[in-house]
């Protein structure tokens, strides 16, 4: 599925090079393991070289369901 994300397959080298210390990665629908591999070999390494602790994040549609649900006021979906 990294190949998918991004015009280049890309997305997630990109997101990478933002100067941040936490990276999501948030997909609608399930995502893959290689998605999660990419995306934590890349945070560790930067995180090596930048000699910072640094953060990553996956959530899947399923996850984006339950937050929505928990924080809908938050997301502009709830009665105010």
């Amino acid at each position: 599925m990294p190949a998918k994300m991004g015009k280049n397959g890309d997305q997630i080298q990109r997101l990478l090079v933002c100067p941040a210390e936490v990276f999501i990665v948030q997909y609608w629908g399930q995502v893959e393991q290689s998605v999660h591999e990419l995306l934590e070999s890349l945070t560790r390494l930067k995180s090596f070289y930048e000699d910072r602790e640094l953060f990553y994040c996956v959530i899947d549609g399923q996850d984006s369901s339950r937050l929505i649900k928990a924080y809908k006021n938050e997301f502009g979906w709830g009665s105010n």
